[in-house]
């Protein structure tokens, strides 16, 4: 058993949060910016949907009394899989989307939530779906997924966002990542510019991943400014051990008493 020692981040979703195949996916780009700072834990599970996903939550996410790191941040990124035609068996409506992720949120956020998360100010990234770029699709697959469909999902996320936002108390707080329109205000439409961004028409390249730190970068240094996730402000969010280059050799216990913490936790 390993003690607790730094904050973390979770991120929580589908395939696009799982991948490490792909340079400069999302874990990838996450520990290289909190390395020594914050541990990022990576619990993306390629296909599955909101529905697949909840009963998990419980096997993710400390209760109220466990000793458990605390979080930072969570990020949300399902509705690519949710989101593929009926009758495809991983088909999910959006109102019952919608009702996953409420719960995922009051499991987060509400004083009544029986896990320790809702205790601390902690950080929730709502990412909706990127679009899709169907040419690159493999012909048998390309009727499971359309833009209308896809967009649904990406509305509730964008609405979840806004509702939650409204229902801040201070000891949390909630932003929207929004891919769908970052990318396409990147690839200036839905059409052929896309290409760069996916290598099958679904999955991500660096390219699509760099659009989406992009947008990450913004929330951070925008609303989330001051708030101990800018991995570029030591003031801001302080290497947890120090450079060997700061102790006193003489006094190796010297360590301990410049431990960094940030002051917003």
């Amino acid at each position: 058993m390993a003690k607790s020692f730094q904050d973390c981040v979770i991120l929580f979703g589908d395939s696009l949060t799982e991948r490490q195949d792909v340079p400069q996916a999302l874990f990838e780009r996450m520990c290289q910016a909190y390395a020594r700072k914050l541990d990022i834990l990576n619990r993306g599970f390629g296909g599955y949907t909101t529905t697949g996903a909840l009963p998990l939550f419980d096997k993710l996410f400390a209760k109220k009394g466990d000793d458990a790191s605390r979080v930072r941040l969570v990020t949300l990124w399902f509705g690519t899989n949710d989101s593929v035609h009926f009758p495809n068996p991983r088909a999910v409506h959006p109102a019952q989307f919608k009702r996953n992720y409420e719960i995922i949120l009051d499991h987060l956020t509400s004083p009544n939530s029986p896990y320790s998360i809702s205790q601390t100010p902690v950080h929730i990234l709502l990412i909706t779906p990127p679009p899709s770029y169907l040419p690159q699709v493999p012909l048998p697959a390309k009727w499971v997924r359309s833009e209308e469909r896809s967009l649904e999902f990406v509305n509730v996320v964008r609405e979840l966002g806004k509702e939650y936002r409204n229902k801040e108390t201070g000891t949390w707080s909630i932003e929207v990542l929004d891919l769908w329109k970052a990318m396409e205000v990147k690839a200036g439409g839905l059409g052929d510019g896309l290409a760069p961004f996916f290598h099958d028409g679904c999955h991500m390249t660096p390219e699509g991943y760099g659009v989406l730190w992009e947008e990450y970068r913004k929330i951070v240094n925008g609303p989330w400014k001051g708030h101990g996730l800018d991995w570029e402000d030591e003031d801001d969010l302080p290497v947890r051990v120090p450079s060997v280059r700061t102790i006193d050799h003489t006094r190796p216990d010297s360590v301990l008493e410049l431990l960094g913490l940030p002051s917003y936790r």
